[in-house]
């Protein structure tokens, strides 16, 4: 398994070097051991070529506080109504998030960060290419590489944000690079479609060993399919999508898909490599290569603190009976956790207060303080080493960003864009019998596609970007919870720091 690990040539190659994320307060970035390494030094040699590839993945990683990871999972968990944040960023909770949520800024500089690494390897690496100091086809791999990450951090951004600046050439600290101004979400998405239509011409289906976790070509065709979805060219997204045919499958144990060892399954596309050698780390113990969202969704009793963000009980009893995903996606009252690794009786908190018990709580006395609803998001509660009352809050497991199962739903959405009835039916039903469900959910198809993005992927990285992608997702909110989204608040405000260091920036109507 690649572990993507860092070392501090790839900091100074993914923005000291090169040039700069585009923020006012990158001072961070910069490490004067390496000082005055060029470019020429850097693309000379195909050991130094690919760190510098491998760099570009660090636009993924959690640095320090997970800023950036907050930017992602916030809006599609908070925004969908279907969980509410219990500790400071409870504006989620009401479509008012302030223009200078860090977290967002956070994405946005890890983004351009990743960008500005891949504008720079395209080129140089070509240019080994060309020169005969790389092999071709390790040359055109890494170049793929570049390409597709480009595109998915554009993809993040616009998911996001609507429009952002369209950074693609090589990057230098000039003016006229530092300060881009936004390009529309149409044409966001259709520099997404070029970066992802070259990444599959030089990219593989699967890699050896020491390479799992690198982007591959099912993920660009996945990534590629939702631009068109975005761009409303369903039969481009279904020859997209419809790409991975054989070469992906689902789980057959919905319960699986987020195993602690079950790192790059059967179903994953493209997920955030979280490997470390202690599986788990205290406040300040921590490296990159962990993430902190298991202390953020198990309950405040196995913890001191944490626990804040939270599933509301509309959302559990918003499943079918029979859906397994229920019990794998959700724990409240008098439930074991499903994991077999987890026993919450082995907390000592649990052991200390509340005699043992093996439930999260009961029905009598639920685990609800603070405002919190009783239940807790299981996706990623499942590393049993994180224990935050002895320290551990840090987790080393991976972060799926995009799996199958989506993609099907996605296919059963644009077939029904294009009239395919029966086809989007029988998509459709293929993550539903996973679930448990035989028979096709009642009243109108696209609305039950909706439903099934809400129960399949419900507290992961995608939701509220697939409703937004519909166009559906102000009637969604209404008719699920009575609630109107304030006009231009279903998506993010332009981060007030990036604002302030571009002045051609405008801010999104309503901010």
């Amino acid at each position: 398994m690649m572990k993507l690990n860092k070392l501090y040539i790839f900091k100074i190659l993914s923005v000291g070097l090169l040039a700069t994320s585009l923020s006012c307060s990158d001072d961070y970035l910069i490490d004067q051991k390496y000082d005055g390494l060029t470019s020429d030094i850097v693309y000379s040699d195909p050991t130094t070529a690919q760190a510098t590839v491998t760099s570009i993945y660090d636009a993924l990683q959690m640095d320090i506080v997970e800023g950036n990871m907050k930017g992602m999972l916030y809006p599609n968990t908070y925004s969908t109504l279907d969980f509410y944040n219990i500790g400071s960023d409870t504006f989620f909770n009401t479509y008012e998030v302030p223009t200078d949520f860090d977290g967002l800024n956070q994405l946005w500089i890890k983004m351009y960060a990743g960008i500005v690494s891949a504008n720079n390897a395209i080129p140089n690496i070509q240019n080994m290419i060309d020169a005969g100091t790389i092999e071709e086809e390790l040359g055109n791999r890494l170049i793929g590489e570049s390409y597709a990450l480009r595109g998915i951090y554009f993809s993040i951004l616009a998911s996001n944000f609507g429009g952002v600046p369209l950074v693609t050439g090589v990057t230098s600290t000039s003016e006229e690079s530092l300060y881009t101004a936004r390009s529309t979400q149409e044409e966001t998405f259709q520099q997404v479609v070029s970066d992802l239509e070259a990444a599959v011409e030089f990219l593989p289906w699967s890699y050896t060993s020491e390479n799992v976790g690198r982007v591959t070509r099912g993920a660009a065709e996945a990534y590629l399919g939702n631009a068109y979805m975005w761009l409303g060219d369903y039969n481009s997204a279904i020859t997209a999508y419809e790409s991975l045919d054989g070469h992906y499958t689902l789980e057959p144990d919905y319960l699986n898909i987020h195993d602690y060892d079950n790192r790059n399954g059967m179903e994953s596309i493209f997920e955030i490599q979280m490997f470390s050698s202690s599986g788990a780390a205290n406040w300040g113990g921590n490296d990159d290569n962990m993430n902190f969202f298991q202390w953020f969704t198990m309950p405040l009793e196995i913890q001191t603190y944490g626990g804040y963000t939270v599933p509301t009980a509309q959302f559990f009893n918003s499943f079918e009976a029979g859906d397994v995903r229920r019990d794998a996606t959700l724990i409240g009252p008098d439930m074991e956790h499903p994991d077999s690794d987890i026993n919450i009786s082995d907390y000592p908190m649990v052991q200390s207060n509340y005699g043992g018990i093996n439930t999260c709580g009961t029905a009598a006395a639920p685990w609800n303080p603070e405002g919190r609803s009783g239940y807790y998001l299981l996706k990623f509660w499942r590393n049993p080493l994180v224990d935050a009352s002895q320290g551990n809050i840090y987790s080393d497991q991976n972060l799926i960003l995009l799996r199958y199962a989506e993609v099907l739903l996605s296919l059963a959405e644009a077939h029904y864009r294009v009239g395919n009835t029966s086809t989007a039916e029988s998509y459709l039903m293929q993550v539903r019998n996973r679930a448990g469900l035989t028979t096709l959910p009642t009243g109108d198809l696209l609305d039950g596609i909706l439903e099934e993005y809400r129960h399949e992927l419900g507290g992961e990285f995608s939701t509220w970007w697939l409703l937004r992608r519909s166009g559906e997702h102000e009637n969604y909110i209404y008719d699920h919870f009575g609630i109107t989204i304030p006009t231009g608040k279903d998506i993010m405000p332009i981060p007030q720091q990036q604002m302030d260091a571009n002045p051609n920036l405008e801010q999104n109507p309503s901010y």
